[in-house]
């Protein structure tokens, strides 16, 4: 029947003949010295008490494709593998008997006959066995004592054959020691499901027990976690039970009682919030995977100390497992990297590394250990263990914390030709794996409440957290340290204001050290680095490449882009990037040809036209004569006409060429799309893309194959976005939204129709974004309007889940190639309205990012590539202000996030001190683009002395002097703002004549430095004021007066009056800026 199991013939003839060759290699003494001529794996009557480590079972696991036959007798002799079975077992051998043909093992199978007690059988096995080369020498697997009569019958037999037994259980470990890539395959699975389990349910569980601080024994601790293996849907793994289950039961310790060895047990004491080791062990098809993490709960320096230096050591091992090194010498190259950087640790290290690992959870002719002198293969899998056993603690440890404690590490890795690779990617950093716990005294509940312990590093959560309803604390704590590294202790009675202070002057001083090297690394590439010459200026290389040319004729090559004339008889060819423009004219029954080129100006530069390659040539040779300009004369106008009109055409199609190899300069070619073909794909309907794929909005399909996605639209356009290139990737669920989308930020652009795009976002409305409106008024309790709420209720969570579940699907996919992808979730909590482009959107933080998808265009701020945060126009009274995020990479122009709300500063200041963003605030809107090439242009910007060795603000640290001193002038500037409301619109234009007086030269500062001079003159005469029918006549005069001057005076200072007056408007309405204060009289 098909549902019934099936062997693999391909499998088991390939796996027959990789034990056969073990067994016939002179270097694996493994199988006896000599190698014995036969041997027998014996499988008896199930008995649940027996290991599932046994040789016997793995030997079937491995030539059966993960079926156990219980008994059986399997006997290998030199050609031939008899087996002596019944039933199915026997049924399903003999369907792939017929590999007998093209093997050179042989395959023969006995059937159980009850009628003699096997008799015939027995004979037929032990002739065969005594025809086996010499006869003699028999192996078995002497630890393992099979139960029922099948099995002791015929050890009887054996025993009276007389033969020398020898134990092969090494034999065997070393035939199935080398791995198949299908074999990898499943160690990779088992790695995966094992840090699904260890991070969906033990971090959880463990994380949960410390909010809450609840009291759970080590032991049932473990066995919840084991009871994931029954039904593994729990943590949202789509495999079935039956290929899967536990290595051993989960062990978990802590309270100072430490056992490193893999035979550990979990003990029925609580767990304790001190220094807490895990180890977890998943097997998939029979194929073992183990990983174990050390997590510390508010530790001491010393302690962080050994933990690095262990992990450490544990990356150094891994890195030297590679084909061809002794397991000895890796072993003792670690062990001296321990001694080197703290000799006493060294001492406490565990007795082995490691071991290798497969069917067989611990091969221990494997073991990471200094005596073991093989020789690490391609192929081979290990776990690597390494530990620190019972550390002391001083005496003036914290109270929580035992006397000695451990550090355990443990990883799955494969190795390969090309790469030692770590399977079990369970976060191990420092920042990852200790969590500061803080008492805090509640002075209005000082009874059963005075301590509350509050975890203030968890790890982020998973994509499959539930949003509501259970896990609240949790929720809140996880929220807490996705963004923050670790929560920093109130100093004293410091103030948060004072704490984020002194943070932001020590995160500073960090931020411009780590700057410095950076230059230094971007200075040190540059001068290694080679100039392409891909865009040189070459028409010609040689005078023989010339067309066919008329004498004393203008003509234009269109193949070699160049523009050939005459210059005293000879043919000269310039090439059409050096013409800057051509005209033509007629006069006097003659046509005129003029041709510009491009010639440097003041300072030796080129218009904005000229190309980047003539330019650079230019820039190489500034002290070289140019043309400027050719002209011709020819009274046959054909020609002329017809080269004007072919120059034309020649500098468009190079213009457009240029502009369309600048657009796809940063295009990167990509490896095509794999589909999956073999299994199902996850697949999101009814979706629609943005930007649009034809111009107008269309739905398709996504898809997630084996290494990236597709977009099918209805009309059969496709789009395909690798899991390699997507540096981002954001859910936003439809909670308070009108549409639930993914969106891929890319490293690199992607052509959608003619433009190339870096960011593409797939979504679904909720519902329409406008609605039609009557007149008519409906009640609260109106059934349709209830109906119609619970409706869209139903479809908002029925999205959500759809899109999580695709979510959780696509980074399943993607970890089978290496090529993980994790989906932030933006925390809706944490947005602030702002304007990014031309209009007010909510944007969002995070873990990486600051976004805002909802709307189009699309914002994203890679947070990691921001290099400094500063605040503009914040100043009392100011109801909003700007936001400017300027960038590491200097040659990208800062953006502006203008009119957030003053009521989010000191939230959004909080923010970007948690996640290490230096950030300072000033008065004025500043002209970025000026202060970047300035900054550009200034090699001491991060040192705090000029060239000549005077003090100056070092790094971003000028931006705090902006606005520092008006601070004096303050009060006196509040006393005046509402009384300047009361001036008359004339007085605008007495400002006016005043800013002509200013000073003119270009500022840094946007801003009317004249608006407040005199305001504290004026504040003097204030009692004494002129009444209403004054102003007006002193308006009405200085009306007459201007009008006058104005009259007088010439058309050229009128104009420059006019540019001025121009330039000062245009720069105070492009910056924003708080208004300049009208002159009271």
């Amino acid at each position: 029947m098909s549902g019934e199991p099936q062997l693999d013939k391909d499998l088991f003839f390939r796996r027959l003949k990789n034990v056969y060759a073990s067994w016939q290699d002179a270097k694996n003494p493994e199988w006896g010295e000599p190698a014995v001529d036969a041997f027998c794996v014996l499988a008896g009557k199930p008995n649940g008490d027996d290991s599932g480590y046994r040789k016997s079972a793995i030997m079937q696991f491995y030539l059966l494709g993960f079926l156990e036959f219980p008994e059986t007798l399997m006997v290998f002799t030199k050609s031939t593998v008899y087996v002596l079975t019944s039933g199915r077992k026997y049924a399903m051998l003999e369907a792939i008997q017929d590999g007998n043909a093209t093997s050179d093992i042989k395959l023969e199978l006995l059937k159980r006959e009850k009628a003699d007690g096997n008799k015939a059988n027995y004979e037929t096995l032990i002739k065969a066995l005594q025809g086996s080369g010499a006869g003699k020498r028999l192996g078995v697997l002497a630890k393992e004592n099979p139960e029922g009569d099948l099995v002791q019958n015929f050890l009887k037999e054996v025993e009276a054959a007389a033969f020398e037994k020898v134990d092969v259980s090494k034999g065997i470990e070393a035939a199935l020691r080398v791995k198949a890539s299908e074999e990898l395959e499943n160690i990779r699975w088992a790695a995966a499901l094992t840090k699904k389990v260890f991070q969906l349910k033990f971090i959880e569980d463990m994380e949960s027990i410390i909010d809450e601080d609840k009291k759970v024994k080590h032991d049932v601790l473990s066995a919840q976690i084991e009871g994931i293996y029954e039904d593994p849907s729990k943590i949202k793994v789509a495999l079935s039970p039956e290929d899967i289950e536990s290595c051993y039961s989960p062990i978990i310790q802590s309270g100072g009682t430490y056992d490193l060895r893999p035979s550990a047990q979990s003990s029925s004491s609580s767990l304790k919030f001190d220094v807490i080791i895990a180890s977890l062990g998943s097997r998939y098809k029979g194929y073992c995977s183990n990983v174990a993490r050390t997590y510390f709960i508010t530790p001491m320096k010393s302690m962080e100390r050994s933990y690095e230096l262990l992990l450490d050591a544990q990356e150094l091992c891994i890195a030297e497992l590679r084909p061809g090194k002794k397991i000895s010498s890796v072993v003792e190259k670690v062990t001296k990297f321990v001694e080197s950087k703290n000799p006493k640790l060294a001492k406490q290290l565990t007795k082995n590394f490691g071991f290798g690992i497969g069917l067989d959870f611990r091969e221990s002719s494997m073991l990471l250990a200094a005596k073991n002198h093989h020789v690490v293969q391609a192929g081979q899998a290990f776990n690597v263990a390494i530990g620190f056993q019972n550390i002391p603690l001083g005496d003036n440890r914290p109270k929580h914390l035992p006397e000695t404690y451990s550090i355990l590490l443990a990883d799955t890795i494969t190795v390969s030709a090309d790469e030692t690779k770590v399977l079990t990617k369970v976060p191990k950093a420092w920042g990852k794996i200790h969590y500061d716990i803080e008492d805090t005294d509640s002075s209005s509940k000082p009874s059963k409440e005075s301590k509350k312990k509050v975890p203030t590093k968890v790890e982020a959560a998973e994509l499959d957290d539930d949003d509501n309803g259970g896990a609240v604390s949790t929720r809140n704590n996880v929220l807490q340290s996705r963004l923050r590294d670790q929560q920093r202790a109130l100093e004293g009675k410091e103030t948060d204001q004072e704490r984020r202070e002194r943070h932001q002057a020590e995160l500073m001083k960090r931020k411009r050290e780590e700057a410095m090297r950076r230059l230094e690394e971007q200075s040190s590439d540059a001068v290694t680095g080679k100039r392409s010459d891909k865009h040189a200026i070459v028409a010609y290389k040689h005078p023989s490449q010339y067309p066919e040319l008329r004498p004393r004729q203008v003509s234009v090559d269109m193949r070699h882009e160049a523009v050939i004339v005459p210059i005293n008889g000879v043919a000269v060819p310039f090439h059409i990037s050096t013409i800057k423009n051509v005209s033509k004219s007629e006069e006097d029954k003659a046509t005129y040809l003029r041709i510009n080129f491009h010639c440097p100006g003041v300072g030796g530069t080129l218009g904005k036209d000229a190309s980047p390659a003539l330019q650079a040539i230019v820039a190489q040779h500034p002290s070289l004569m140019f043309i400027k300009e050719l002209g011709f004369r020819s009274t046959d106008a054909h020609n002329l006409n017809n080269q004007f009109r072919l120059i034309k055409e020649l500098q468009k199609r190079v213009k457009q060429r240029e502009q369309q190899e600048q657009e796809e300069s940063d295009l990167v070619v990509q490896e095509d799309l794999i589909l999956t073909r073999d299994r199902r794909v996850p697949r999101l309907s009814d979706l629609s893309a943005r930007p649009h794929l034809s111009g107008r909005k269309t739905t398709g399909t996504l898809e997630a194959h084996q290494n990236g996605l597709r977009f099918t639209t209805n009309k059969n356009q496709k789009l395909d976005i690798l899991y390699s290139n997507i540096k981002h990737a954001i859910f936003q669920p439809c909670d308070n939204e009108l549409v639930v989308l993914i969106h891929f930020h890319l490293k690199h652009h992607i052509m959608i129709g003619k433009k190339k795009h870096r960011d593409v976002q797939f979504y679904t409305e909720v519902i329409e974004s406008s609605q039609a409106l009557d007149n008519r008024r409906r009640s609260m309790y109106d059934p349709d309007e209830l109906d119609e709420e619970g409706r869209e209720r139903a479809l908002r969570e029925k999205l959500n889940t759809t899109f999580k579940d695709f979510c959780q699907k696509v980074e399943s996919v993607s970890e089978r190639v290496d090529k993980t992808i994790t989906f932030d979730i933006p925390y809706r909590e944490l947005g602030f309205s702002g304007t990014p482009f031309k209009e007010m959107v909510l944007l969002q933080p995070t873990v990486h990012c600051l976004v805002s998808l909802t709307e189009f265009p699309f914002f994203i701020t890679l947070l990691d590539d921001v290099e400094h945060v500063h605040f503009e126009r914040v100043f009392f009274g100011s109801k909003n202000f700007d936001m400017v995020f300027i960038h590491k990479n200097f040659d990208v122009l800062p953006v502006r996030v203008s009119a957030i709300s003053t009521q989010e500063l000191e939230r959004i200041k909080e923010w970007l001190d948690d996640i290490d963003i230096c950030f300072t605030e000033g008065t004025a809107n500043l002209n970025w683009k000026q202060i970047m090439a300035t900054i550009k242009s200034d090699d001491r910007f991060y040192l705090d002395t000029d060239e000549d060795g005077v003090p100056k603000p070092a790094g971003w640290e000028f931006l705090k002097m902006d606005g520092s001193d008006d601070d004096e002038d303050g009060s006196d500037e509040e006393e005046s703002e509402f009384e300047a409301d009361g001036s008359g619109d004339d007085d605008d234009d007495d400002d006016d004549d005043d800013s002509d007086d200013s000073d003119s030269d270009v500022s840094l500062v946007d801003e009317d430095e004249s608006s407040d001079a005199g305001s504290g003159d004026e504040d003097d005469d204030e009692d004494d004021g002129p009444t209403w029918e004054e102003l007006e006549n002193e308006a009405r005069a200085s009306d007459l007066m201007r009008h006058e001057k104005q009259a007088r005076e010439e058309e050229e200072s009128d104009d420059e009056h006019r540019k001025k007056n121009k330039k000062s408007k245009s720069s105070g309405s492009k910056h924003g800026g708080p208004p300049p204060k009208r002159r009271k009289h």
